[in-house]
């Protein structure tokens, strides 16, 4: 089983003429992500960008792109006793497929800085298996080998091969995680192929027609 919290971090830090001081102040700015967001579930943080130990208080924005109608950002500003401000803008929103992989970009301003500072990050969002295809698989040898693909994050980790008509494995087929052989090609190897993959969130299922002598019909089930 997976963890599913942890946090992830890109800290850059920028040093900032103090007003009314000679000293320099550094301004750390980090993109973190609490917990992973899962595809599905109730409204999350997607991902929090934070602009600490600045005075005055940076302004923390985000380029989403075509991503913004599907997020709402939430900011809030902190003063120290020592005067300087803690800046956290997050990104909102509920869960989808479609958010995984997206890129945004945190931006930062401050009075001091003569140019804004852009860090990119990329959305991760976890889900079960979504679509599953048994496509051939070439080797060298005579058996002829299928292989099941899946789509899911994290990866699928546990595969499950099944016959409408045969015991899976035996002398005529033998299986190997996501890989399924034909030792044999044999008109009573005739049939439905069934493979279930599985992550920690769920499980996908694709399935193939095998036929002696003809080309093999990946099949699989509508979302």
């Amino acid at each position: 089983m997976f963890s599913r919290h942890f946090i992830t971090a890109i800290v850059v830090s920028y040093f900032l003429l103090r007003s009314g001081t000679e000293a320099n102040s550094p301004v750390n700015v980090s993109v973190t992500v609490d917990a992973v967001p899962v595809a599905g579930r109730s409204e999350v943080p997607l991902a929090t960008c934070t602009a600490s130990t600045a005075e005055p208080a940076a302004e923390v924005s985000w380029h989403l792109g075509t991503f913004s109608d599907a997020v709402r950002i939430s900011t809030s500003t902190v003063k120290h006793l020592n005067g300087t401000f803690t800046v956290k803008s997050s990104l909102i929103a509920t869960p989808t497929v479609q958010m995984n992989q997206q890129l945004v970009k945190c931006v930062i301003r401050h009075a001091m800085m003569k140019e804004e500072v852009e860090i990119d990050h990329k959305i991760t969002v976890h889900y079960p298996p979504q679509l599953v295809f048994v496509t051939p698989f070439k080797i060298h040898s005579n058996a002829e080998v299928y292989q099941c693909e899946v789509d899911a994050n994290p990866a699928a980790t546990h595969f499950s091969w099944h016959s409408t008509h045969r015991t899976i494995p035996n002398d005529a087929i033998k299986t190997e995680g996501n890989k399924l052989y034909f030792l044999e090609l044999t008109f009573d190897l005739n049939g439905m192929y069934i493979c279930e993959a599985s992550n920690e969130y769920g499980t996908g299922i694709g399935s193939l027609y095998w036929q002696k002598g003809e080309k093999t019909k990946d099949y699989h089930p509508e979302l």
